[in-house]
């Protein structure tokens, strides 16, 4: 083997060591755990939007507390009853928590 070849074959040998790195850790959940009750995770994900549900924020509060929109309806009536959100005027809703004042 001459030292060219030598040279290449270590110099490779280094390349593909550096390519080889660990692969990166799966995507974690974000948001309040599933283990949750339904109706404090839609609230927690409504504060974390800024306390107000809008037609604009809707996507990513049901995304955050992994909930569908044919739940919404049951949710919002049983969170008003309990005083925990309330309706506005512009078509959105608001939460009612010690975070939201």
């Amino acid at each position: 083997m001459t030292a060219r070849t030598l040279t290449l074959l270590v110099l490779g040998a280094a390349a593909l060591t550096a390519c080889s790195q660990p692969a990166p850790r799966p995507p974690q959940p974000v948001g309040v755990p599933a283990t949750v009750a339904p109706a404090d995770r839609f609230v927690a994900a409504i504060e974390s939007e800024g306390c107000v549900l809008t037609s604009s924020n809707v996507g990513a509060v049901l995304l955050r507390s992994n909930l569908t929109q044919a739940e919404l309806p049951a949710l919002t009536t049983q969170l008003e009853a309990q005083g925990r959100i309330e309706p506005s005027t512009d078509n959105s809703i608001r939460v009612l928590s010690d975070n939201c004042i």
